[in-house]
């Protein structure tokens, strides 16, 4: 039995010593502290470079750094002797005292800093590429191959090839079309090209990169498409022909007898007869409602009881209707299940098609541009090394791990872990430790490929019970006590009730660990408030929560909250930018409080579009491309205009139909230079309209012009140095993340973040303003499913593309949809988890109040306020404080936080920039010959052979090198076979000296270009040093005259010879071009020999 800590704590639980340690950890439960001490006991433990053999693996180049710097922090706490439990902890499970205990962590830290490259914490994506960089032969690709982060880039430059191939491919243009027209009826955009990018997006998504060889072997056939799609509208075909003729024959006996509508019992049986001749798809062919159903298999229900033709339209519906109505009821439940299945295939088949072409055309421009998408690694590596064995993974990646440490485990995917496996299996063998951290609570990215239940139930399946330990850190440090409990309740039955609402026992599974320990001692509050939409004013609830928000935020402050201790969560960007539009709006209204503050920051909301500087460039920008675009023209005036002619009539702004009284109003310079403008690089060009503008005057928008600035060199580096290119990424990624503002997190105000953006943060406090969200997809963001079946029709189809949708509950793939579905509540009910336990002391929430049960008496929860209401009034625990008549839910007061934690002096003062200097690089940067300071050329022939001579003596270790170290130099570019003898000659004339020679003779060990650390951390090199036994000589080789600077350097390199055990230790100095030799001593400079009028001077 070994000892296992609890994180924050010195409490220890006996723990099986296992292999493999899974630690399920809630929020807060303090998983990176986990994380760091496993890491730091094993590199401890071991000692001896052993971290060298640790990979820690995490999912965010932003959790990486994180983790570094905290293993850093804790081994300097340690040395330090600070007051630290962890130190502790190590010291009890590792059995060492405290000076031994301190040493290593001092060697451990000092081995980190000095082999960095070697500290391996990494993302999985870098892994992995690390891994495939190993394995490019294997793969086909050349060795400078490309890997592509930007998925969207490339999907666009497939869909235009695409597009290209509509004229040739009547198939391909027939999917299309049905694609556009899709759109089309889901109001959706008709830009087809972007509607197609976003549907490919599918591609690269895991589920369909497990079946793509198959899916392409089966779709290369066109024929095989083509005979499909017949069958298909076939069977849908005879189904509805069989129905309406049927119908018909019901309808045609009631037109024959003359009767109508009012003739039967509430009109069902005519209508139900109408209903079915009009019938123009399977799915609209609906099973009559269970009412109708009882009314109609009773014979006397048939005719209208006050009819006078009652026993007449009786026996008619007895010998007549009624067998047909049987018949086609009987035929729709023999039929409809295959029926419907072809319908929903054919539906979808567009789809199908386009997703087979489209593969195509990715996978031959990859080919074509040697590149990889980030997207494809798991894939590529699975291939390649899924059934090899570790070892010769091992050697491919020249490393050899031990020990393996997974964050974020729920957020894996599974052939991510598959790529794993072989790994952990050869570590487990071994007997080594590994660790994996997760929780299947916090599982909100399955849109990436994350698979929860690898965590849940597969992973200690795979690799088998016995070498596996569960480890529950139910201890939360981070949310107060009412946080804490009011989540403990509301999860347990959230959970039981999804688990019984998806007929699946996942959800409840999941949160079998859901209840936590407080560990501090706040008591903090949440306040849940339901808004009704106000009848009798236009005034929606959503409108209600905004208000609400801007008043919760102002009582806050008035007792003492600071605004940068609040987070406001939102489900969206664009709700983000909802609450961003109402919060300035009011600021600037005369309702706003002079003693609060409004201000709010949001990576996502502050869009670099905004500004009117960045705007004005833009124009600029597009004006130049095209100076006859007349959009361009207004654009730019009306965007000068607003800032350095803020009284300028609209109309006068607007005049821009004369291209030259449109100049006219703009700087000189930038209608004078324009054709030279649009010439320079895309970086210059921006830096000369800031500076022809005058933008740098804009102090408020001088954070924008750098983002855009920034854009601007991202973009130059990365693509092409194309003005016209540049505008067009532009509009595809104006209101994506990349264009908007990154801001400090130690301003004063309060943060507009998402859900998913603030996993792994924690907040004082936490308003949730919009909490509503359907807990399965809405209706136009529905994905593909990739579906089999067994049925003969679509048994040799292979995989086939559906919508999701309830009506697959009636076809055949009715078991692919009830697992989608268990899967999308739980990833609902999980973003809901992750936005309720953010928030250390308060948590505000405002939500629509929304009826539980239906009209008919149902029980109807469609979304998270719906379940969060369903929870509160059905669980005992939370009931006692609900109030029914206000509509909310409170427990708890509002607490400030403690000032207990330690202040950094440097912390909270961010720095503004006041001007944003530009200006023309050619007056800064001048080109020059090295030659030019030079007065003649007599002179640069004399440095030439000084120059020529140093580097000749490098070459040469002992006399027998001058003939090789000539030719080296010829080779070299060094010397021209003219030159050769009169170098020769000179060489010859040094090595003459006795003393000279010594340095030559080969009785020393010799050394050249020696590099060398000096004092202070600067660099330098000897020019030759020479070692015997403890005796050692410096010699440095000079091309100009003699200087006092030259002992003091040649002095230095003794001094650090000294240190390396050389008790006798001789400088000199040799001046190559008189032949002088100046020995270096600690006292002055000793002249051993002079020139004679006989050598060669190069004088300068």
């Amino acid at each position: 039995m070994i000892l296992v800590s609890c994180p924050h704590s010195l409490t220890s639980m006996p723990v099986a010593e296992k292999s493999l340690v899974i630690y399920r950890s809630s929020a807060g439960s303090g998983k990176t502290r986990t994380l760091v001490k496993e890491y730091l006991k094993l590199a401890l433990q071991h000692r001896a470079g052993y971290f060298r053999h640790i990979l820690a693996v995490t999912f965010a180049n932003k959790a990486t750094q994180e983790m570094k710097e905290r293993i850093v922090q804790y081994l300097n706490d340690f040395i330090d002797g600070g007051d630290n439990p962890m130190a502790l902890e190590l010291k009890r499970e590792l059995g060492q005292g405290d000076a031994g205990f301190k040493e290593n962590c001092h060697e451990l830290r000092t081995q980190l800093l000095h082999q960095y490259s070697q500290f391996s914490i990494s993302t999985i994506d870098a892994f992995f590429q690390k891994v495939i960089r190993s394995f490019t032969r294997e793969a086909g690709l050349a060795g400078d191959y490309r890997l592509e982060v930007d998925n969207e880039a490339v999907l666009e430059e497939v869909v235009n090839n695409l597009i290209d191939d509509l004229g040739t491919d009547p198939d391909l243009k027939r999917w299309v079309v049905d694609f556009s027209v899709k759109k089309l009826e889901e109001d959706k955009p008709w830009d087809m090209r972007r509607g197609l990018v976003e549907f490919s997006k599918d591609l690269l998504k895991e589920d369909f990169r497990r079946i793509e060889k198959d899916f392409i072997a089966k779709t290369s056939d066109r024929k095989f498409l083509k005979d499909l799609l017949t069958e298909l509208n076939k069977i849908r075909a005879i189904f509805i022909n069989e129905v309406k003729a049927l119908a018909q024959s019901g309808f045609d006996v009631i037109k024959q007898k003359g009767y109508t509508q009012k003739d039967f019992w509430y009109g069902e049986a005519y209508k139900f007869f109408q209903k079915c001749i009009g019938l123009k798809s399977v799915e609209a062919f609906t099973e009559p409602s269970d009412r109708v159903k009882n009314d109609l298999q009773h014979l006397n229900n048939w005719p209208q009881k006050q009819s006078l033709r009652y026993k007449e339209i009786l026996a008619v519906s007895e010998a007549e209707l009624y067998p047909l109505y049987k018949e086609i009821l009987e035929y729709r439940e023999k039929n409809y299940k295959r029926a419907l299945s072809a319908e929903v295939v054919l539906q979808n088949f567009y789809a199908y098609g386009l997703m087979a072409d489209i593969s195509k055309k990715l996978q031959a421009f990859k080919a074509e541009n040697n590149l990889m998408l980030l997207a494809d690694a798991p894939h590529f590596l699975q291939e390649v090394i899924g059934e090899s064995d570790a070892p010769f993974i091992y050697e491919k990646i020249g490393s050899f791990y031990k020990n393996y440490l997974i964050d974020e485990f729920q957020d894996t995917s599974n052939l991510q872990w598959l790529n794993f496996v072989p790994l952990i299996n050869e570590s487990l063998s071994s007997n080594h430790r590994n660790v994996i951290v997760g929780d299947v609570k916090q599982a909100i990215y399955r849109w990436r490929g994350g698979d929860l239940t690898l965590l849940q139930q597969k992973l200690a399946e795979q690799l088998g019970g016995d070498r596996v330990e569960q480890v529950n850190l139910a201890d939360n440090y981070r949310s107060a006590a009412n946080i804490i409990s009011f989540n403990n309740e509301l999860f347990k039955t959230a959970s039981a009730f999804l688990s019984k609402e998806t007929g699946a026992g996942l959800a409840e599974a999941a949160y079998a660990d859901v209840s936590q320990q407080k560990k501090n001692n706040t008591t903090g509050f949440v306040d849940i408030q339901f808004i009704a939409d106000e009848k009798n004013k236009e005034e929606k609830w959503k409108d209600q929560a905004k208000a609400q928000l801007v008043k919760t935020i102002e009582d806050w402050q008035q007792a003492g909250v600071q605004m940068k201790d609040i987070a406001i969560l939102v489900r969206t960007n664009r709700e983000g930018q909802e609450v961003v539009t109402y919060l300035l709006n009011y600021k600037n209204s005369a309702e706003a409080k002079p003693a609060c503050n409004y201000h709010v920051i949001s990576n996502e909301s502050l869009r670099i579009d905004g500004a009117a500087s960045v705007n004005l460039l833009l124009a600029a920008m597009r004006y130049l491309n095209n100076h006859a675009d007349a959009v361009a023209r207004a654009e730019l005036a009306y965007e000068f205009a607003r800032i350095h002619q803020a009284g300028m009539a609209l109309s006068d702004v607007f005049a821009v139909s004369n291209e030259a009284v449109f100049e006219s109003q703009l700087p000189q310079e930038f209608t004078r230079q324009k054709p030279s403008l649009k010439k320079l690089p895309l970086f210059e060009m921006t830096e000369m309209l800031i500076r022809i503008f005058r933008l740098s005057e804009q102090v408020n928008e001088l954070a924008y012009l750098q983002a855009f600035q920034d854009i601007v060199l991202n973009f130059y580096t990365r693509e092409r140095n194309d003005l016209q290119a540049f505008l067009e990424w532009w509009e595809d990624h104006e209101d994506s993340e990349e264009t908007s503002v990154k801001t400090a997190g130690t301003i004063d105000a309060a943060q507009i973040i998402t859900i998913h953006k603030a996993k792994g943060l924690q907040f004082k406090y936490v308003i949730i303003p919009f909490c509503s969200w359907t807990l399965d997809y809405p209706g136009f963001k529905q994905p593909n499913l990739w579906v089999l079946s067994e049925m003969p029709l679509f048994k040799d189809a292979g995989y086939l593309s559906v919508k999701y949708g309830s009506k697959l509950k009636e076809t055949v793939f009715e078991p692919y949809y009830q697992q989608e579905r268990t899967q999308i509540y739980l990833d609902n009910l999980n973003i809901l988890y992750v936005a309720l336990t953010r928030a250390e002391l308060g948590l505000k929430i405002f939500a629509p109040d929304k009826k539980l049960v239906n009209d008919k008496g149902k029980l109807t929860i469609n979304d998270v306020s719906a379940l969060v209401r369903y929870c509160i009034e059905n669980n005992p625990s939370l009931t006692a404080r609900w109030n029914q008549p206000e509509l909310c839910w409170r427990n708890g007061a509002l607490e400030l936080p403690s000032n207990t934690a330690p202040h950094r002096q440097d912390a909270g003062k961010p720095i503004s920039l006041k001007h944003y200097p530009v200006s023309r690089w050619r007056d800064k940067l001048v080109i020059r010959s090295a030659g030019k300071p030079y007065s003649d050329e007599a002179t640069g022939e004399k440095v030439k052979y000084g120059i020529q001579i140093h580097t000749l003596l490098s070459y040469i270790r002992t006399k027998n090198d001058v003939e090789p170290a000539l030719q080296r130099a010829i080779y070299d570019g060094l010397l021209t076979s003219a030159e050769v003898d009169q170098v020769k000659a000179e060489l010859q004339q040094l090595l003459a000296d006795p003393l000279i020679a010594s340095w030559f003779d080969g009785n020393w060990e010799i050394r050249t270009e020696v590099p060398v650390l000096l004092p202070g951390g600067e660099e330098s090199r000897f020019d030759r040093l020479l070692t015997k036994d403890s005796r050692a000589v410096v010699i440095d080789f000079k091309t100009g005259t003699p200087s006092s600077e030259d002992k003091k350097q040649v002095l230095a390199y003794m001094e650090i010879i000294k240190t390396m055990n050389y008790t006798n230790v001789s400088g000199y100095v040799l001046y190559v071009r008189t032949g002088e030799v100046a020995e270096v001593t600690a006292g002055k400079r000793k002249a051993v020999k002079k020139k004679d009028d006989n050598q060669m001077e190069l004088d300068l």
